[in-house]
């Protein structure tokens, strides 16, 4: 065998001794604090049943002493080889369990019964709403006698039953009379859904959005190009064509 081998060998050896007293002197500290831990424990039990002896009459400390070292897996067992004190203690706390899980269950149904009754309210309140939109949707106006294109007419029983003023957008088309030819097809943007929740709408608010619509193509210099009326020569009320630009 050569030095080298010789070496590695004797390494070898020397790491595995090493090792287990490594091991075994890991184990004798784990039994050492495992020791003292049971120690500090006992102590801390025995102070514990010195104060309960000395806060309450009668306390026999080897009552609960005897249940604290004792853990046994079957609960029966140790119930049927208990003293009467300890049979009347097990029942006592029994009725101390059942008793907070019965008013438990009577604040869980409380709870239930107060989220039912905010919940018909709340149905109550969506129903109410609901009848006061219907309501507001039946009271449509009448626009078969007004003077106006009948893109008009429809837009003004659209607004008043199916618009909401969210950013629900209008697609309609208006005759060639109130636009020009190359101007048929308008889209109306959600600047209307604010105007349709006035109290006056219908041809009123189609009056007032083109005046502002004509305003803003005014100031662009677009009346021309797409030959839009001023709509301050339509009539709010009738929708009739007093004048054209």
């Amino acid at each position: 065998m050569s030095f080298d081998d010789r070496l590695k060998d004797s390494l070898r050896v020397l790491l595995q001794e090493e090792t287990k007293k490594m091991e075994a002197k890991a184990r004798e500290e784990a039994l050492r604090m495992e020791a003292r831990t049971k120690q500090l424990v006992e102590a801390e039990r025995e102070h514990f049943l010195s104060q309960l002896s000395q806060l309450i009459p009668n306390f026999d400390p080897s009552m609960l002493k005897l249940r604290i070292s004792q853990s046994p897996k079957n609960p029966m067992s140790d119930k049927a080889s208990c003293s009467g004190g300890d049979v009347r203690s097990l029942h006592f706390e029994d009725d101390i369990a059942k008793n907070g899980k019965h008013q438990e269950d009577e604040e869980k149904e409380e709870e239930k019964k107060d989220e039912e009754k905010e919940e018909e309210k709340q149905d109550e309140k969506e129903k109410e709403d609901e009848e006061k939109h219907d309501d507001k949707v039946i009271e449509v106006g009448d626009y078969s006698n007004m003077e106006a294109p009948s893109s008009l007419k429809t837009l003004c029983r659209y607004v008043e039953t199916t618009l909401v003023p969210e950013d629900k957008t209008l697609q309609f088309t208006i005759d060639k009379e109130v636009f020009g030819r190359e101007r048929d097809t308008f889209l109306l943007p959600e600047d209307i859904t604010q105007l349709a929740g006035m109290e006056e709408i219908g041809a009123t608010v189609v009056a007032v959005y083109m005046r502002y619509l004509h305003d803003v193509l005014k100031q662009a210099n677009m009346c021309s190009m797409v030959g839009f009326i001023d709509p301050a020569t339509v009539s709010a009320n009738s929708g009739t064509i007093a004048d054209r630009s």
